[in-house]
């Protein structure tokens, strides 16, 4: 069963900071340093000057990026910029946004505290491989700044008649704390539910539901584990069940949810030695059935093109474009005549029939041999598809291959068999906002 709790959270202070969206972050797993620096520009008080700040000329183990954060936390709540809830809360929170085509999505989430469990409980669940680099980065935060400052992206089963739906649709009818759009044009607006009553039903609501399953975040929750154990080892095991060490921040958002939205996150290849498009596809007809096709001359119907292509093969077989420049793209599907083309069996069926592991195995390091680290950096990735045209049509990569969207179904029957996908197997659209709210781990 899932166990949370409301909590105090720490939240922006709207006396001090009148445009709240000049504060906010995405996560920082996906900026770019061109990125953070626009946002160090945009307020001196966003918050990747917390969950991403810059390394210094001669910073060392008494002054870093880490123990800044931890001292401009602890400024900013002396200056009020940064306020303490009065009372315990579970925060509401809905995304409103449109997708590529102009349809609306709107995506709702609770806010909590949500206790952690082990890397082999069978109660939350992942899908990604961690790296130590990163998982070492986001620690070295925690142990620093005591604090979850952006929350981990959770998954629940909610279903008709299960999941608090009906309580988060009364709380929702109130004015929100918050209200805004941030520079993508995604509107976030967040409420606070500081009742009694309220909580208990949400606790009991979440405490039937059986599994959580991590869409975004991973490294941040093995990093909360890691210091949950240094924290009980330094206090000889005596760590209080009801201390923050024990919990993390999640959004839990549920599957049903109609704004749960999965892009495909496409390939970009460039620095190859030799490329030769004639070439490669020669090779690649052992074992895929190509297709040429031309791209229509205006930029909005190519998108819409290429999607209803790929989605034809969805379902069907594996497949995915491939875009060289020029006006043509190709579309490979799977030959299934060939058989079993990954027969290893270290690999699990439910990664074995992804596309994205299709991709990986047989043609990144199959047919352009893109197997060590070092070739695997010419290797880019992007959930946009214009932008991935636009990087080969500008010469920054040689081709792109262009992929469907992993299904939620497929994360969950990988995190469920205990698999972990290929890197960059899913994005979740849109990403949770860094800075709606801080959860301090003392009390």
């Amino acid at each position: 069963m899932a166990f949370i709790r409301p909590f105090r959270g720490l939240r922006y202070n709207p006396q001090k900071i009148s445009d709240l969206a000049s504060v906010m972050s995405l996560p920082y797993d996906v900026l770019s340093s061109q990125d953070r620096e626009e946002l160090y520009q945009a307020n001196p008080y966003n918050i990747v000057r917390l969950i991403w700040g810059k390394e210094l000329p001669g910073d060392d183990a008494k002054e870093n990026t880490y123990l800044r954060a931890a001292r401009l936390l602890r400024e900013w709540e002396g200056q009020d910029i940064l306020v303490r809830e009065e009372a315990e809360a579970f925060y509401l929170y809905a995304q409103d946004f449109s997708l590529a085509g102009g349809e609306e999505r709107s995506r709702r989430g609770i806010i909590a505290r949500v206790r952690l469990e082990d890397l082999n409980s069978d109660t939350i669940l992942r899908h990604e491989s961690t790296f130590p680099v990163p998982k070492a980065d986001r620690l070295n935060l925690l142990r620093t700044t005591q604090a979850n400052l952006d929350p981990i992206f959770t998954l629940y089963e909610g279903g008709p008649g299960r999941g608090p739906r009906a309580i988060m649709d009364e709380g929702m009818r109130k004015p929100p704390l918050f209200d805004f759009r941030d520079r993508e044009g995604v509107r976030h607006r967040l409420w606070a539910m500081k009742e009694p009553s309220d909580h208990a039903a949400i606790v009991r609501e979440m405490a039937e539901q059986p599994l959580l399953f991590i869409a975004d975040g991973h490294h941040r929750y093995e990093a909360s584990l890691l210091y949950r154990q240094e924290r009980m080892e330094r206090e000889g095991g005596s760590s209080k069940e009801d201390s923050g060490c024990h919990y993390t921040m999640m959004v839990l958002v549920a599957m049903e949810d109609p704004g749960l939205v999965i892009l495909p996150v496409h390939r970009l290849i460039g620095g190859i030695e030799g490329w030769d498009l004639k070439g490669f596809l020669k090779k690649a007809k052992e074992f895929f059935l190509v297709e040429e096709a031309r791209l229509p001359s205006k930029e909005e119907e190519r998108q819409r093109f290429i999607s209803e292509r790929l989605e034809k093969v969805k379902g069907r077989t594996h497949g995915f474009g491939l875009y060289a420049g020029g006006d043509s793209i190709f579309f490979l599907s799977l030959d299934e005549a060939k058989g079993n083309l990954l027969p290893e069996e270290r690999i699990p069926e439910e990664i074995r029939r992804l596309d994205v592991t299709i991709l990986d195995r047989l043609i990144l390091e199959g047919l352009l041999g893109l197997l060590s680290p070092e070739q695997k950096e010419k290797v880019g990735f992007t959930p946009d598809l214009q932008e991935a045209l636009h990087q080969v049509r500008e010469g920054a990569y040689d081709l792109a291959f262009l992929l469907k969207p992993t299904s939620l179904s497929e994360v969950m029957s990988v995190s469920l068999a205990g698999g972990r996908m290929p890197q960059k197997s899913t994005y979740f659209h849109p990403k949770l906002l860094s800075g709606l709210v801080i959860n301090r781990f003392d009390p």
